[in-house]
């Protein structure tokens, strides 16, 4: 090989170990620490916990299997809708059980619905996310701008749920609501809570083509986004017999403190963003959807975690959640005040794409059509490089020129390649 064929083997090198390592700084390092609880020692009110711990089982991968069985009460839903998006509310855990986008298509016409049946409902409070029990909430109050729930449990503690959409100033891709809960303890004794999981429901790929790796568990710190895809579930060989694992039934660690935790795929995203409290926990869980008898794919259930809370006989706990449900939209993401848009997975050319979409999303707002935004930026990317273009397509034909006159000098001296 010539010397110009070194080079790109040697960079091809370079970056693939790169692109290693950057995966590796993406993905969570394994902690052998894990978590223990002490009855006589509860933990303080909304503090996160310090040290994370990391839980690697090496169970297969499970099948999905209902968050419910046998519901012992009937099931009624109630709706919340604008223009862009239908929440459907169920009274089986007080949450989301599907989010119907009005806009968006996915295959054979049908409308894009975040969220699959056999998943917790988004929203749902639980304790054990692996396994979430969904108890019987009563629809206290319903209107076209808000639906209520509540329920009190045996340890006489009131939990009332609130729904509505945030306003916008926006005509269109409103895709957030707010979920207020409010704690009331009416016994006559202390009420500690241990801490609790809230459901974010599932992501799945909407097409069959759809690239797998995006469809994940992520979440936010300090502005910063860092996830696992399903392909950290299954079992690898590694490379070149080094990384080698067996399967993973579940993903779950403590950590110090997020601003958000969302399940995406490829397009579209479900995001709750806790307002009182930063999330001190994330869980997921792979399974399979099957979207023809012959065909599987890979989706991801999750919940974030959050701190434990102590209420005094008639005292009161309220927290608020953000939730996102809906499209990839960076323009719209970014709006949002907890850096939302950072769940758009970019890779290693982050900067330069999101340059490229910024200056997309701008020509648009002048354009009012993607179509016409991308034929222009693709007119002042080539604009802007012609000059370089130019310079070496001259470059070329100056060689171009030479080739016959070097060729003739070899020639004429063959028997000298001295001269």
């Amino acid at each position: 090989m010539d010397r110009t064929a070194w080079i790109v083997v040697s960079l091809c090198v370079i970056g693939l170990i790169a692109w290693y390592i950057y995966i590796g700084k993406q993905m969570p390092h394994p902690r052998p620490s894990t978590i223990s609880a002490s009855p006589s020692a509860p933990p303080p009110v909304a503090t996160p916990s310090p040290s994370p711990s990391l839980y690697f089982p090496p169970s297969p991968i499970p099948t999905p299997t209902p968050v419910q069985s046998a519901p012992t009460f009937p099931e009624k839903i109630e709706r919340l809708r604008n223009a862009d998006v239908e929440l459907r509310l169920t009274n089986r855990g007080g949450g989301i059980k599907e989010a119907v986008l009005l806009n968006q298509i996915a295959e054979q016409g049908q409308r894009v619905v975040l969220n699959s049946a056999g998943s917790a409902p988004i929203g749902a409070i639980i304790e054990q996310p692996a396994s979430p029990v969904l108890p019987e909430f009563t629809i206290s109050g319903s209107s076209n701008s808000a639906v209520q729930f509540e329920r009190t449990t045996p340890e006489q503690i009131v939990i009332r749920k609130k729904f509505f959409f945030q306003p916008s100033l926006g005509k269109k891709d409103n895709f957030v609501s707010q979920m207020e809960v409010d704690f009331e303890n009416r016994g006559s004794q202390p009420f500690q809570s241990p801490g609790y999981f809230v459901a974010l429901g599932s992501a799945a790929p909407i097409h069959p083509r759809d690239y797998s790796y995006y469809t994940r568990l992520v979440w936010c710190i300090d502005g910063r986004a860092k996830g696992v895809d399903v392909g950290w579930f299954g079992a690898s060989g590694g490379f070149l017999g080094l990384g080698q694992r067996t399967a993973r039934s579940f993903y779950q660690e403590d950590i110090a403190g997020a601003e958000w935790v969302a399940v995406s795929d490829q397009f579209f995203t479900t995001l709750v963003a806790p307002l009182t409290a930063k999330a001190n926990a994330v869980w997921g869980r792979r399974f399979d959807i099957e979207r023809a008898p012959d065909q599987k794919l890979p989706a991801i259930e999750g919940a974030l975690g959050l701190p434990s809370f102590r209420l005094q006989p008639g005292q009161t706990y309220s927290a608020g959640f953000e939730i996102y449900a809906g499209p990839k939209l960076y323009h719209r993401l970014a709006q949002l005040p907890h850096n939302e848009a950072e769940v758009v997975d970019f890779g290693i050319f982050k900067i330069v794409c999101q340059f490229l979409l910024n200056f997309m999303n701008l020509l648009h707002s002048w354009l009012h059509d993607y179509g016409l935004a991308i034929l222009a930026l693709t007119t002042i990317i080539k604009l802007t490089l012609w000059p370089i273009q130019n310079r070496a397509n001259r470059s070329m034909r100056r060689m171009a020129a030479l080739s016959p006159k070097m060729q003739e000098l070899r020639e004429k001296y063959k028997d000298d390649p001295t001269r």
